[in-house]
This record gives C-alpha cells, sequence and structure tokens, in this order.
C-alpha cells in the first residue's frame, strides 16, 4: 500500500482554510515551474485520441500575486509525440540522434518554463483556468567570469 502525507479528516473535525485556498489566475505569459507530482493515469478516449495512458502532472507557478497550481495532462499517444518532447526538452532531458527518452523518474521536483493561456470553461462560461500552450526548451546554465 502507497504512503500518503497527511492525514484523513473524519466527517465531525474542525478544519482550517489553511495553504491553497486562493486560486491565482495567471495572465497569459511565460513562467518558470516545479513538477509537484505526477500520476499515471488512463485517457478513456475521444472523438481526437484514441484509449491510451496519460501522465497527469500538477505544475506549481510562484508569482508575486501568489501561487498558481495547475493540472496539465500529457497522452501517450503516437501523434502527440510533439507535446510529449517539448516537455522532457523542458524539463532539462537531452535529445540523442533525434530521440529523446521518457525518463519519468525524474519528473517529480523538476523544473522548466512554459508558455501559460488562459482558456475558459467549457461547459460554464463564466469560469476562466490556466492551461500549458506550449513547454519552452530549457536553457542551458550561461557560465560569467567571476560568477559561480
Amino acid at each position: 500500500m502507497a504512503e500518503f502525507e497527511g492525514r484523513e479528516i473524519g466527517w465531525d473535525d474542525s478544519i482550517e482554510k489553511g495553504e491553497g485556498g486562493d486560486f491565482v489566475l495567471l495572465p497569459d505569459g511565460d513562467y518558470d515551474y516545479k513538477i509537484e507530482s505526477f500520476e499515471r493515469a488512463r485517457f478513456n478516449g475521444s472523438d481526437k485520441a484514441p484509449a491510451c495512458n496519460k501522465a497527469v502532472l500538477k505544475l506549481r507557478i510562484d508569482t508575486e500575486e501568489g501561487t498558481s497550481l495547475i493540472t496539465e495532462s500529457l497522452l501517450l499517444y503516437d501523434r502527440m509525440q510533439w507535446k510529449l518532447a517539448e516537455f522532457f526538452l523542458s524539463i532539462g532531458e537531452k535529445e540523442v540522434e533525434g530521440k529523446i527518452r521518457m525518463n519519468w523518474t525524474i519528473v517529480p521536483g523538476s523544473t522548466g518554463r512554459a508558455t501559460i493561456e488562459t482558456r475558459t470553461d467549457r461547459n460554464d462560461a463564466t469560469k476562466k483556468y490556466n492551461h500549458v500552450k506550449k513547454w519552452l526548451p530549457k536553457e542551458p546554465k550561461k557560465f560569467e567570469a567571476g560568477k559561480f
């Protein structure tokens, strides 16, 4: 059985608002992110893609306005290889002979940069949420003389 952080809450327990209660909608733009968690899941299929494996990522973006948590799914489907490659290049995986290894063990805790856009919920036009429009390639660290 897997071990989890925290504890189960009883039906009659008192609770506190705590951290993470405020929703921060980011303006469109490029942001640094950290992968808080990664789960293996299954996509049931749709008009656009067949049933397949999917990776569910929880991204954390810290800004002056607050912290935004974004859930993003990556479908493991051959027509989506470009998006998977974009993601792995974003967290620093290297392309070798035109291929990128999907090293899922490094995903939790990885950092990168992405272009974030705002979308309107399909079921409720009054609700908006953030979405990764594009995963940006990780820039190699630049060495400057005299700086470490």
